[in-house]
């Protein structure tokens, strides 16, 4: 219950309704920088458009902390509040929206959603989105070509979370098929995170998350394991970089706000969710953090060096002109 209330304390400080505001309930599974930038990309879209904050926009944010009771709450307050469309970033929190507003007249749009048919968001005629399934493959062939010496990689994933367990089966078969050894350890909460992390201390050449909301909102306890064994971490988030990975990939999370941000304007503008198909950002980064690698003793070789998006160095993040 006290989850439940926190969540529904959130999600009041709202601006009060006044004719012709637009209301949009934003609901997230964790505060973490990539959900954060999806948010604000969304609303920058939206103020390009017109749509201001406090003018004639009225935003209502929840944080579920994890929890999909409290997400099935938010999505519940939002409806007694009269919403006129719903954002909802990641899978667990886009699942408890729809299960909420699914075959209403309230408009659902979900973000960094990874595979948005086997989270069961599709098929409903008020629903659409943007996916954000990265390219587990091609993670793992990257941990090959920082080193060669790397044959066994250890995952950390909450299996109860729809995402990760479909990018832990493709990384399953990607690894197979690449030759590589791939250990995992469950986390069913940000609590255990830890404990799981360190159950493959001294097992793994390795370690690779993905975007696991869980263990992203506990990254750091995976990060201390890896440099602790002294082997590199890639995290498939590039806002992680500065928390201390090794190396990152993946989507710009604040463009992919933007592209979710279009989706919402083509539906003020009249359109049906169901004429709108789900869409995916394909574009993916690389960055390299050269102090993290520097901590454990590592250097990135020379091809990889080459490819990078863009690097931490002495603290500084920036990107490279290629």
């Amino acid at each position: 219950m006290r989850k439940v209330i926190l969540a529904l304390c959130i999600i009041a400080v709202a601006l009060p309704v006044s004719a012709g505001t637009l209301t949009i309930g934003f609901s997230q599974i964790v505060d973490h920088p990539a959900l954060n930038a999806v948010r604000q990309g969304v609303l920058d879209e939206l103020g390009r458009a017109g749509y201001i904050e406090g003018e004639n926009l009225r935003v209502l944010v929840g944080n579920a902390q994890g929890d999909f009771s409290v997400a099935i709450s938010i999505a519940q307050s939002f409806m007694s509040q009269g919403v006129d469309l719903v954002v909802a970033i990641a899978t667990p929190t886009a699942q408890a929206a729809v299960q909420i507003f699914g075959g209403t007249d309230t408009p659902v749009v979900f973000s960094a959603v990874t595979d948005p048919d086997a989270a069961g968001l599709l098929g409903h005629v008020n629903v659409t989105g943007v996916s954000d399934l990265i390219d587990v493959r091609a993670d793992l062939e990257l941990l090959t070509e920082i080193s060669p010496g790397i044959s066994r990689v250890g995952m950390v994933y909450n299996p109860g979370e729809a995402n990760s367990a479909v990018l832990t089966d493709i990384a399953r078969q990607a690894a197979s098929e690449l030759g590589l050894t791939l250990l995992v350890a469950a986390a069913e909460n940000s609590a255990v995170v830890s404990a799981a992390a360190q159950s493959l201390q001294g097992r793994v050449d390795a370690f690779y998350v993905t975007t696991d909301n869980t263990v992203v909102s506990a990254l750091e306890a995976v990060i201390d394991v890896a440099n602790r064994a002294r082997v590199p971490f890639l995290m498939a988030d590039p806002t992680s970089l500065s928390r201390g990975p090794t190396l990152c990939t993946g989507l710009d999370y604040y463009d992919h706000g933007q592209m979710t941000g279009a989706v919402v304007l083509q539906l003020l503008g009249g359109m049906l969710p169901g004429d709108i198909p789900v869409t995916r950002q394909g574009s993916m980064e690389l960055w390299l953090n050269l102090d993290a690698a520097a901590a454990i003793g590592f250097e990135f070789p020379q091809t990889v060096l080459e490819k990078a998006t863009g690097m931490l160095l002495d603290g500084v993040q920036s990107r490279l002109e290629n």
